[in-house]
């Protein structure tokens, strides 16, 4: 009977996720998402430095914040659940039964909803925060770029397809499709306007920003060489990142070039705090700390391998 109990015991121990190291609520962090070894870097902003590293060792490819910062919900398009961490405790909370095939996730502005793009499906799940499906609409094969508007749209953007699907959340149906140029990939939402960005495909690769007005019209193109794929707006200007030039370039709200400088090695990603830019460098390994309104770099930080996505929550 022991014997039996024992091994009960062990049982029900090697079921339990593991307990990653908790995050302080009152931390501004760096969240960093690495792909090829399938880790999660976290970084306190205010002391400027490394806090912690989990070991999630499954194939994320991205994730979102929910809950004001509370959790962090990690997605992979190999995984057949969605994972949802309390970062205040490091303990895995729930399980989203999504099957394969998410791609990209988007939060709303309200912060009430999780908009999953699901290239197996190939539709746009909307989900609440609880892990509810509460809609899904038919979109590309490949619906990588999401973005969404202050009125409650969201742009569905395919890097296969050469489309653009706008989705009107409130009336869970697509309202509008437009062409972009094949492999768009990246974007930024502005007030009047839409930037897209791409990487190219076979020979060509993508040298332009193209940017449309919101009902999908092409107004002109910024050059951008190559592979315009990451876009931050901040007070300090609007900043794209070109991938295949490994060059971040800084513009003014009229998208007038000011400068440019060359960092990283094959940078995929880069998000905008208050003073800096973060450009996750996915062959380098480290994230470049930048100078919004100078663009010259201040600090490196080291990642795990292959960092593919960054977040910032903010401390309280």
């Amino acid at each position: 009977m022991r014997r039996f109990i024992l091994f009960l015991c062990l049982l029900l121990a090697s079921c339990q996720h593991q307990a990653f190291p908790p995050i302080p609520r009152q931390m501004e962090t760096l969240i960093s998402v690495n792909i090829k070894d399938g880790t999660v870097t976290f970084f306190d902003l205010t002391r400027e430095k490394k806090y912690t590293q989990w070991e999630i060792r499954e194939p994320v490819k991205g994730g979102v914040l929910l809950k004001h910062g509370q959790e962090l919900l990690l997605y992979g398009n190999e995984l057949e659940q969605v994972y949802v961490y309390d970062l205040a405790t490091g303990k895995r909370k729930s399980e989203w039964n999504t099957g394969k095939g998410i791609v990209s996730a988007l939060v709303s502005s309200d912060g009430k909803q999780v908009f999953l793009a699901d290239e197996q499906q190939q539709k746009l799940r909307i989900f609440t925060v609880e892990g509810k499906e509460e809609a899904a609409i038919r979109v590309g094969k490949k619906p990588l770029t999401l973005l969404q508007t202050k009125d409650g749209k969201v742009y569905v953007i395919d890097f296969h397809d050469a489309k653009a699907d706008i989705i009107d959340v409130r009336k869970r149906r697509m309202v509008a499709t437009f062409s972009v140029p094949k492999s768009a990939l990246g974007g930024l939402v502005r007030e009047k306007e839409l930037w897209v960005g791409g990487h190219g495909s076979g020979s060509t690769v993508e040298t332009n920003i193209h940017v449309y007005s919101l009902d999908g019209k092409l107004k002109k193109t910024i050059a951008a060489p190559a592979m315009p794929i990451s876009f931050v707006e901040t007070d300090n200007g609007i900043f794209t990142l070109s991938h295949g030039s490994n060059t971040v370039r800084k513009w003014d709200k009229t998208g007038t070039k000011a400068v440019s400088l060359t960092v990283g090695v094959n940078p995929f990603t880069m998000i905008g705090g208050n003073k800096y830019l973060y450009i996750a460098s996915y062959d380098g390994d480290v994230i470049d700390v930048v100078d919004q309104q100078t663009l010259r770099s201040v600090r490196q930080y080291k990642t795990g391998k292959g960092p593919f996505q960054l977040l910032i929550r903010e401390g309280r």
